[in-house]
C-alpha cells in the first residue's frame, strides 16, 4: 500500500471501528492499479454525514449536501463522502436529489467509467463490480452500466472520457464510444469552466494526438468555444510536438496559434480564463511571428513573454533560440524598469513638467539609451540626459 494511504489508514479504521463500512475509492485506486502517482484520495463510508461528525472531532461541512464532510486526522484534512444513489438529472449537470444509502456496489453504480469505480480496503483488497481491472488490462475506457445513462447524468463525463484517453492512452469502449456520438450535444447544458478545464488535462495528456481527432471524430467543436468549423486547427494541434506544453498558459497560446481567432482576447474571454492569462497570451500572440530580437526588445518584452514565444516555436517547429536569448537578456545593463536609477517623478522635476504622454515617451527613450549603452545607469547621467533631451526638444 502507497504511503499516501497508509497516512489515511487510521480514517478508515476509525469509521470501521464505529461499526461502519469504509473505502478509499476514485482516481487514486485507479492511478494505483496503474502504476502511476497517487496526489490525493477520496474516501466513502457507509456512515452518514452527521454519524461521520460524531466520530471525529475536527470535522467541517466541505459539501454536506451532497454526503462530504471533511475531516483533520493527524494534520491532515481528508475528505469522507457517505454511500450514495441519485435522482434523475434535469439539467444533465446536477442530480435532482441525493440519497444516502449503506450499499457500497450502489455507490459504485453511479461513477463514471469502470476504472474510476473500484474501491480499496483497509487491507488493500480491491472490491471491483464492475469489471474495471479487466477493462484497464485491455486499455478502455467503459461506462458503467449503460453509457447513455451516465452521459445523461453528467454530459460532461464525454469530455472527461476522451481526456482519459489522452492522459492513458486507452481507447473508448464500443458502446461507450457509440453513447457519446448520440449524446454529444448534452455538451450545450455543461459550464464553460468545467468545459475548460477538461479540456486543459485533455491537452496535457501524454496521447493528445490520440484524443484530439477524437475531439473531432464525436463532433464536440461545436460546444468548445471559438472552435466552430475549426477542424484545421485540431489537426494543427494534433500535428504539433504538445509535450512540451505543461502549463496552462502555455497551452492556451498553442490554441490561439491554432485557431488563429480574429481576436485573441475575446476569443479567451469565451473560455472565462483569468484576466491576467488573456494578458500574457494575447501580449505573446502579438509577438509570434518574432525571429530577430533586439537588446532593447527584449528588455521591454521581458523574458516571461519571450520564453512563451519561443517554446510556442519549439513545439510548433522544433526550433527556439531561446537559450541564446536568455543569456543576452542576462548581459543587458538592466533587467527591468525598476533597477532604473531615476523614477518618473525624478523626471518631472528635472523637465519641471507635469505627467502626460511625454513622459511615457521619455522614459521609453531612457530606456532604450541605458540598454543600447548611450549612457550609464547613473542617476547623474540620466539627469543630464534628461536636461539635454528637454532643451532639445524645447
Amino acid at each position: 500500500m502507497k504511503a499516501i494511504f497508509k497516512k489515511a489508514v487510521p480514517v478508515l479504521a476509525k469509521l470501521e471501528q464505529a461499526g461502519f463500512e469504509a473505502y478509499f475509492v476514485g482516481g487514486s485506486v485507479r492511478d494505483t492499479l496503474l502504476g502511476r502517482e497517487v496526489a490525493d484520495i477520496d474516501i466513502a463510508t457507509s456512515a452518514f454525514p452527521e454519524e461521520v461528525k460524531q466520530i471525529f472531532t475536527r470535522t467541517f461541512d466541505t459539501g454536506i449536501e451532497h454526503g462530504t464532510v471533511s475531516v483533520l486526522e493527524a494534520g491532515e484534512i481528508y475528505e469522507i463522502t457517505t454511500f450514495r444513489t441519485e435522482g434523475t438529472y434535469a439539467d444533465f449537470r446536477r442530480p435532482d436529489e441525493v440519497v444516502f444509502i449503506r450499499s457500497l456496489e450502489k455507490d459504485l453504480e453511479r461513477r463514471d467509467f469502470t476504472m474510476n469505480a473500484i474501491a480499496m480496503g483497509l487491507d488493500g483488497r480491491f472490491i471491483d463490480p464492475f469489471c474495471g481491472q479487466q477493462d484497464m488490462k485491455n486499455k478502455q475506457i467503459r461506462a458503467v452500466g449503460q453509457p447513455w445513462e451516465r452521459f445523461h447524468e453528467d454530459a460532461l463525463r464525454m469530455m472527461r472520457g476522451v481526456r482519459f484517453v489522452s492522459q492513458l492512452d486507452f481507447s473508448l469502449e464500443k458502446d461507450t464510444y457509440e453513447a457519446m456520438q448520440q449524446n454529444i450535444a448534452l455538451l450545450k447544458n455543461i459550464a464553460v469552466e468545467r468545459i475548460a478545464v477538461e479540456f486543459v488535462k485533455l491537452m496535457k495528456g501524454e496521447a493528445v494526438k490520440t484524443a484530439l481527432p477524437l475531439v473531432e471524430e464525436l463532433e464536440m467543436l461545436p460546444y468548445l468555444p471559438g472552435f466552430v468549423g475549426q477542424n484545421a486547427a485540431i489537426q494543427r494541434l494534433a500535428s504539433w510536438d504538445l509535450a512540451a506544453a505543461r502549463d496552462d498558459e502555455t497551452i492556451w497560446f498553442i490554441v490561439v496559434l491554432a485557431v488563429m481567432p480574429e481576436n485573441v482576447g475575446n476569443f479567451l474571454r469565451a473560455w472565462k480564463l483569468p484576466n491576467k492569462l488573456i494578458r500574457e497570451v494575447s501580449k505573446a500572440y502579438d509577438l509570434a511571428d518574432k525571429r530577430v530580437w533586439s537588446d532593447y526588445e527584449l528588455f521591454a518584452t521581458g523574458t516571461h513573454t519571450v520564453a512563451l514565444v519561443e517554446k510556442a516555436r519549439f513545439i510548433q517547429t522544433g526550433e527556439t533560440d531561446w537559450t541564446a536569448l536568455h543569456e543576452r537578456f542576462d548581459g543587458l545593463p538592466v533587467q527591468s524598469r525598476s533597477e532604473i536609477q531615476a523614477s518618473g517623478d525624478d523626471i518631472m522635476v528635472w523637465a519641471d513638467k507635469k505627467g502626460g504622454p511625454w513622459l511615457k515617451d521619455l522614459l521609453a527613450r531612457l530606456d532604450q539609451a541605458i540598454i543600447e549603452g548611450e549612457i550609464r545607469n547613473t542617476q547623474s547621467e540620466i539627469k543630464g540626459w534628461v536636461e539635454h533631451v528637454i532643451n532639445e526638444s524645447a
